[in-house]
């Protein structure tokens, strides 16, 4: 179970990189390729083909990692499937469990296998090349001879050979365009009950629970890192097809270039626009004093002599006095500032007039703080932007 999570984590691991490559050739060239590797393998217990008790397993021995290897020739006809001729050669041994009375076996494997061998990415995906790194299952059938070397029952001493199912997956990572490194595990399904040195399960009055030797399955693992070796050439490339040079067609004569539109004139924007004039009031007055008519010619010599503005007037008042009567107030201001201009000539059209009351202070000095005279006389005013 480790190690099928194991396998199950490095594949997840390797989704992206296995999926996200740059296309190759879509049929691989090098059709022939022999293979060498090295590994560990381990016996994985016996199964029940039973009716009664159908795929059942169980395991009387506690099986060692033993050194193996392997050798194979595969024949790639696509980029999808390919058929492999392995071998693979091991030793199984092990020690019974507790509340087992039987000896310690060691069993010499000697594996045969015909595979079909399919690359998992190009038969789900829809492009289908020559991949950096890819996922590949196998299922065959084999003969598997067995010898046992030591084991619980003389019956068991010579070799035997049996059929065999093996299935398993792996990844393969591109080294060079000859070499392979393959990565993979193998599950040998050995029609046999002789790997684990007994054969004593039969069905009598000592071992009432044992079973028939036709009727048990055995299997091992065999999980392997090596190189695959790759034969054959890139076929070449074909020559470029060299086309005849077309005759140049005889080159039509040029209209006549027209002359370049004017370009239209530049928007200029007038000096005045942006400015602020302020006119300032008495306490309770919305009368225009001296200083205020000059800062209003001033200002409509500006309306005058550029139509194109306009004006945004804001009129305030300081915070003494009830609110709604500087309201009024600001209004009044608003206006005389407002007839003054018209009578000079300003449409009434261009001028946005607001008023703010003391709302709008420029100070601290709203109501309960005391100020000076010249500081609530910075509120009372009448503020005009010239806007385009």
């Amino acid at each position: 179970m480790k190690r099928l999570s194991l396998l199950v984590v490095i594949l997840f691991l390797s989704h992206s990189l296995i999926f996200a490559q740059e296309k190759g050739e879509k049929l691989p060239y090098k059709q022939w390729e022999i293979g060498v590797n090295v590994g560990v393998s381990n016996f994985a217990g016996s199964t029940i083909v039973s009716k009664s008790e159908f795929l059942k397993g169980f395991n009387n021995f506690k099986g060692d990692m033993n050194f193996g290897y392997g050798l194979l020739v595969k024949k790639n006809f696509t980029s999808v499937f390919a058929l492999e001729g392995a071998y693979n050669g091991t030793s199984l041994t092990g020690t019974p469990k507790s509340g087992f009375a039987y000896k310690a076996f060691k069993t010499d494997i000697n594996e045969f296998d015909l595979n079909t061998v399919w690359n998992m990415n190009n038969l789900f995906s829809k492009n289908k090349f020559d991949r950096k790194i890819y996922w590949y299952t196998k299922l065959g059938v084999g003969v598997t001879n067995v010898n046992n070397k030591e084991f619980t029952h003389a019956t068991v001493q010579n070799a035997w050979r049996y059929w065999t199912l093996p299935v398993g997956t792996g990844l393969v990572f591109r080294i060079t365009d000859n070499v392979r490194l393959d990565l993979g595990t193998q599950l040998s399904w050995v029609n046999s009950n002789r790997l684990d040195g007994t054969n004593q399960f039969t069905l009598t009055s000592a071992n009432p629970n044992g079973y028939l030797i036709g009727q048990v399955r055995e299997k091992y693992f065999y999980t392997h890192a090596g190189l695959n070796f790759m034969l054959g050439k890139k076929p070449a490339k074909p020559a470029p097809v060299v086309e005849a040079p077309k005759p140049q067609p005889k080159p039509e004569p040029k209209p006549e270039p027209k002359p370049a539109p004017p370009a239209p004139p530049k928007h200029v924007i007038p000096a005045c626009v942006g400015q602020i004039f302020k006119v300032y009031f008495a306490f309770d007055k919305w009368d225009l004093n001296s200083s205020s008519i000059a800062e209003l010619d001033r200002l409509a010599k500006d309306m005058k002599e550029n139509p194109s503005v306009d004006l945004e007037m804001k009129s305030h008042t300081d915070s003494r006095g009830p609110a709604s009567y500087n309201m009024k107030l600001s209004e009044k201001r608003g206006k005389s500032v407002l007839d003054y201009l018209t009578a000079k000539g300003i449409s009434s059209s261009r001028i946005n007039a607001q008023a703010f009351g003391e709302t709008q202070l420029v100070n601290k000095c709203k109501d309960g703080v005391r100020c000076k005279e010249a500081e609530h006389a910075l509120n009372r005013r009448t503020e005009t932007l010239v806007i385009e």
